[in-house]
């Protein structure tokens, strides 16, 4: 049976702490802003987990604040962390095998428009169909609209999506959608573990 396998990205796709906490430390520093403490695991968590609105809103001293930061935010171009982002193990076979055998690939993330221009320059963007990113959606993740609008664009039912995540936003996302999910590199309640990308064919 052909699947439509949905992957996260950040911590899925691509091992991107580094560029995530450089580019807070990017944005807050221009505020004078205290930085990030990343030796607190929560606020790692918090960092790899959410959209850029809820991180801002959460270290920012005030709402105008926030507003400054968000724009501001929103005006800095990602690219310059790329370098900082590190594909993970065995995607690339992965996800070529994938294709090669008739399933559909698609990506699901809390990531805004930085998506498009980080799957291209890694050279990554050709293997997926479709993408749902933070500006096509009401509710990012973990509410389930970016994973039904996957069904609705292929006309899928529940049993025929597979999702891939790392987080409990994405867990709960695929609860909420009742559909299949691995977690990737990361204990998530009940969920089967996968520890590299190549695993995935066990499930298919």
């Amino acid at each position: 049976m052909k699947k439509i396998l949905v992957y996260d990205c950040d911590g899925v796709l691509f091992n991107s702490t580094e560029a995530i906490k450089g580019y807070y430390d990017f944005v807050f520093d221009k505020f004078s802003l205290p930085l990030i403490d990343w030796t607190n695991e929560e606020n790692l968590k918090l960092a790899m987990m959410s959209t850029s609105k809820e991180i801002i809103r959460a270290f920012a001293t005030s709402d105008d604040l926030s507003d400054e930061i968000l724009t501001f935010a929103a005006q800095t171009n990602f690219r310059k962390f790329l370098p900082l982002m590190i594909p993970q193990p065995k995607v690339y076979e992965t996800l070529e095998k994938l294709v090669e055998m008739g399933h559909t690939l698609t990506v699901c993330t809390n990531r805004g428009i930085s998506l498009a221009y980080l799957l291209e320059h890694f050279d990554m963007g050709n293997y997926f169909s479709y993408s749902v990113t933070t500006m096509d959606v009401a509710k990012p993740k973990p509410d389930p609209e970016g994973i039904h609008m996957i069904m609705e664009k292929f006309n899928a039912k529940k049993e025929d999506i597979l999702f891939i995540g790392d987080a409990f936003t994405d867990y709960y996302a695929a609860k909420a959608a009742d559909v299949q999910f691995l977690a990737y590199e990361n204990e998530l309640k009940e969920s089967k573990v996968i520890k590299c990308h190549s695993e995935v064919f066990n499930y298919l």
